[in-house]
């Protein structure tokens, strides 16, 4: 999934603003540093997690509830045991669409420590100085 398709499924959700934040790899995306991803995670709360809720039908995940939406967009109501009003609320707009700080995505990464995840976590220390 490349930028044009996250911005064109983020538009196509039209969820409540104020109420939502990109999490995962896709921010990576959205701020330049890496061109595809799987998949688009999306933290939602409120009138947002409302929204998702009409897109299908709410199923155990992780540790929080997922709708599905379609086979590459999973919309959140929770992120492990991270604070999701903090997630949202400090969210940096790029390009009118609201993305976890990049350092947030790294500690997010770092901490599960998954092999998937070792060249994106390489490339946010870079990113960020950390090297």
């Amino acid at each position: 999934m490349d930028r044009e398709k996250i911005v064109a499924r983020l538009e196509m959700l039209q969820l409540p603003a104020g109420d939502w934040v990109v999490h995962g790899s896709a921010p990576l995306v959205l701020q330049g540093l890496t061109t595809a991803v799987n998949d688009l995670d999306i933290i939602v709360r409120g009138r947002a997690w409302q929204a998702a809720m009409a897109l299908g039908e709410p199923v155990p995940g992780r540790q929080d509830l997922v709708v599905r939406y379609g086979d590459d967009v999973e919309l959140w109501s929770g992120w492990l045991e991270d604070d999701v009003d903090a997630l949202i609320d400090s969210a940096e707009l790029v390009a009118g669409v609201p993305l976890v700080p990049l350092a947030e995505v790294l500690r997010f990464k770092e901490r599960l420590g998954r092999p998937k995840d070792a060249a994106h976590i390489a490339l946010l220390r870079t990113h960020l100085g950390l090297r």
